[in-house]
């Protein structure tokens, strides 16, 4: 007879294996989800930045290259000559004849339009004279006032505008109707007016009352209609754009803005005002694509120096900045928007 054998006690843990191995595999599932997941946004991340490193460097580029044309090409009627046609010294004194160049040489000082290509993309270059800005350092109310209410600050508010502006730049401090002097800062506790002309965009912040004043969206179109590079000219016809025409009321030549707009210049800005030759300033505006829908963009203006040697050109930068590529400048005035490469060449030489 066959002896049976006592069976052997139960484990606790008995059962529990495959349990224990899904938890397991999905532990693992869970942390190499999140491994690849961490890859990619470092992926991302890694494509963004050598993104932007590309655009820098297209944007660098192109302002070398803007440089090298504004520098060393011929002030003719309406812009500059970028053929490089070998101009004489009685072409000189006749005004250039333009005539003589072949189509799209020369690049408008009215917001033309060129783009430099390179191998990681293109750059969209702008360029304006200075003369076609309305000069916000000059000491002109009603030119202020009008400046203001062109860009969309209702007539009691863009008076005041003007006012304050004048007395923050003003020497003096005789407080003009309203206005605001070193007693009207004192009494909000900020820092007293510089009575100096403004150096940079954001100072126009320091102004008394300036924050309350001046929306996001008019602080944009006043850098983009206005210089603060000092300069003697009021403006030049020829390189006014549509808007600033408009909100100075200078596109009305019969109205009241044409009349308001000459009480704020002298004889010289009169006569200066219909030539047709743009001036040692520039103000150039570049964009270019970044990743995901952005441009970086960046205005600088340049003034050429001849008589300075050692100094043969200045440069300030006004604004740089990322925006959305629907939001991109609006070039209303362009009138050659030629995709021709314009820019040195390695093999160009000087004529």
């Amino acid at each position: 007879m066959c002896e049976s054998r006592p069976m052997a006690p139960k484990s606790k843990d008995d059962g529990f294996v495959l349990p224990y191995v899904l938890v397991v595999i999905f532990i693992l599932a869970l942390t190499s989800t999140i491994a690849v997941r961490s890859l990619n946004s470092s992926g991302r991340i890694v494509t963004a930045l050598n993104a932007d490193i590309l655009a820098e460097q297209r944007l660098a580029s192109a302002e070398a290259d803007t440089l090298y044309v504004f520098l060393t090409s011929a002030l003719v009627k309406g812009g500059v000559d970028t053929s490089y046609t070998p101009w004489t010294g009685e072409d000189i004194l006749d005004g250039f004849d333009v005539s003589r160049l072949p189509p799209n040489a020369i690049w408008s000082a009215a917001g033309g339009k060129r783009f430099s290509r390179y191998a990681t993309g293109n750059v969209n270059v702008t360029y304006r004279d200075i003369s076609g800005l309305v000069p916000l350092n000059r000491d002109a109310p009603e030119l202020l006032n009008r400046l203001f209410k062109g860009l969309g600050l209702k007539s009691d508010a863009a008076k005041t505008a003007a006012a304050k502006l004048g007395d923050y730049m003003d020497f003096d401090n005789r407080r003009r109707f309203r206005g605001g002097e070193r007693a009207d800062y004192r009494l909000k506790f900020i820092p007293p007016p510089s009575n100096a002309q403004l150096r940079a965009y954001e100072e126009i912040y320091h102004v008394l009352g300036m924050r309350s004043l001046l929306s996001p969206g008019i602080y944009d179109r006043l850098r983009l209609y206005t210089t603060l590079t000092p300069t003697s000219t009021y403006y030049r016809t020829k390189f006014l754009s549509s808007d600033v025409a408009r909100i100075l009321g200078l596109d009305k030549p019969n109205g009241n803005g044409m009349r308001a707009g000459r009480r704020n210049i002298d004889f010289v800005n009169e006569i200066t005002a219909s030539i047709e030759t743009p001036t040692l300033q520039g103000r150039f505006i570049f964009s270019t694509p970044k990743m995901m829908g952005k441009i970086i963009v960046r205005a600088v203006e340049i003034e050429r120096t001849p008589a300075a040697a050692d100094l043969p050109f200045r440069r300030n930068v006004v604004f740089e900045e990322t925006r959305d590529a629907s939001d991109n400048i609006k070039n209303d005035s362009a009138k050659d928007e030629a995709s021709l490469p314009v820019f040195a060449t390695p093999d160009r030489t000087l004529q």
